[in-house]
């Protein structure tokens, strides 16, 4: 559909997604200031296992996408189908959970009550999947409806009532139920129509590509679990989780490029590739900017206990900024690639193109990335090691590993298809982020005073991030012409919807 507009949707998406890290860090101080430590890892533990259980649904969530995206007709195929595929994961959950309940000496209750999730997310994904070949905007609409609802479910469950680690999952299961509504109603207009056994028949006949791409997620998140059985311990997986948790506001800069897929899909065209790449960079990299010099009184925010795991945060906060750029250039080799459009193509055609070379690039970074930190684990005398030091050293080897990739990705899209990065625009917001940065640093080591009440914590840091954001966009905006014309085309977008 090449009348997606890439920047119009990943404006929404990222406005969105600042809403997200809003709500979403007021979610997560309610978890990490009610849950233990132990706790608090096995939340984090319990993303992993969920996420182990769906590598089954790209399937049909991948070729969704792409065939949506060029003008088919295929939602209420998948939908279906994605509902009978969300069964087997269940049965495979339960195996899994069994296995951890007992090795880690669990309550399986929580467990068992987390495999709501299962179904749930079979079903977001695949709406996700429909919406982002149709409007990418309606997945923003979508996140925005589970971020805001989280809120007072979360005061209610996890607050008020005091369930802890169960109260969290009430509020996760009941927010996600509203999205799926929201894309349902969203969504209507592309739902009816009959279910195309054609179709399965070629997502099945197709699943060992879709399974062999969506494997490396599964090789991936086996960190955490690899973590807990080596060491033992679910405090050092808290501490991981709440650096991801500091982490994923970089990984929000991704959404300025949610509609870039489909419209490559529809439309291969270096320029939008090129100007939506820019676009990206002059919001990401004053968001690791800002996660960097904030990161000691946000890890404060969450919990006190875990300030000291601040570095961590950065650690992982810098690999997001490399993986969001890698998911870039990933994104340009499958969307550039035609071969699906002849679904007569062979095994040979496939194992040539780019739908295989991307997924064969992330299982090698997944088997590097856990395999070396089971090594790092096992090696003699590192049992005695604290744990925060532990995690430090986890967090390096998945920046060196991302690393590593991220360039080989760029390269490889250099050499295809002549993508040019302007080198000349991130430049100045790279200067302009580490001025500003280094104002605001200063004044937060010299001013801010850490209480113990985030209420009184969090109102010293407004006016500060204020401070540094007007400094930004101000002198970006003075110095950066392609700035002023996104200023410019924003202002008359805002016009053109209140007439």
């Amino acid at each position: 559909m090449s009348n997606i507009r890439v920047t119009y949707s990943g404006l929404i998406a990222f406005s969105v997604a600042l809403i997200g890290v809003i709500t979403g860090t007021i979610f997560v101080i309610m978890v990490t200031r009610r849950l233990s430590p132990e706790e608090f890892g096995l939340w984090t533990l319990i993303g992993s296992l969920v996420g182990y259980v769906t590598i089954i649904e790209p399937i049909v969530t991948y070729w969704t996408t792409r065939q949506i995206a060029r003008g088919e007709r295929v939602a209420k195929t998948a939908i279906s189908t994605s509902g009978v595929f969300s069964g087997v994961g269940i049965i495979a959950y339960f195996g899994i959970a069994l296995f951890t309940a007992y090795t880690l000496e669990v309550d399986f209750t929580i467990l068992l009550i987390a495999s709501l999730l299962i179904p749930l997310t079979f079903l977001t994904n695949i709406l996700n999947s429909i919406s982002l070949g149709y409007k990418p905007q309606h997945v923003s609409f979508g996140s925005l409806s589970f971020e805001i609802t989280k809120i007072p479910l979360g005061i209610i469950f996890v607050v008020l009532l005091q369930f802890g680690i169960i109260g969290a999952l009430i509020t996760t299961i009941l927010a996600s139920s509203i999205r799926l509504i929201l894309l349902f109603i969203l969504l209507k207009d592309q739902i009816p129509g009959t279910i195309n056994f054609a179709t399965i028949k070629f997502w099945l006949k197709m699943s060992w590509l879709t399974v062999y791409q969506s494997s490396y997620g599964l090789i991936y998140k086996f960190d955490v679990l690899v973590f807990s059985i080596l060491t033992g311990s679910l405090t050092g997986i808290a501490y991981w989780g709440a650096a991801a948790a500091i982490s994923n506001l970089v990984v929000h800069s991704r959404s300025l490029s949610q509609g870039l897929y489909p419209k490559l899909l529809a439309t291969s065209r270096n320029e939008i590739a090129e100007e939506n790449f820019k676009r990206t960079m002059y919001f990401a990299i004053p968001i690791l900017g800002v996660t960097i010099v904030f990161v000691k009184p946000m890890m404060y925010i969450l919990n006190p206990i875990y300030a000291e795991g601040f570095f961590i945060a950065i650690i992982i906060s810098i690999r997001s900024f490399v993986n969001m750029i890698m998911g870039f250039f990933m994104s340009i080799l499958e969307s550039y690639e035609k071969v699906d459009l002849d679904q007569k193509a062979g095994f040979r055609k496939y194992m040539k193109s780019n739908l295989f070379l991307t997924p064969t690039i992330m299982i090698l970074i997944s088997v590097i990335y856990v395999g070396g930190l089971a090594i790092f684990l096992v090696f003699p005398g590192i049992d005695h090691t604290d744990e925060i030091n532990l995690v430090v050293g986890w967090s390096y080897i998945l920046l060196f590993v991302s690393i590593g990739f991220m360039l080989l990705s760029a390269l490889l899209v250099q050499k295809r298809y002549q993508i040019s990065i302007p080198f000349i625009p991130i430049g100045k917001y790279s200067i302009v982020t580490l001025a500003s940065s280094i104002i605001v640093y200063l004044i937060i080591e010299n001013y801010l005073i850490y209480t113990e009440s985030v209420y009184d914590f969090i109102p010293q840091l407004i006016p500060i991030i204020i401070l540094g954001g007007i400094m930004y966009f101000g002198l970006t905006y003075l110095i950066d012409k392609s700035t002023r014309n996104l200023f410019t085309s924003i202002l008359r977008e805002i016009k053109n919807k209140l007439r």
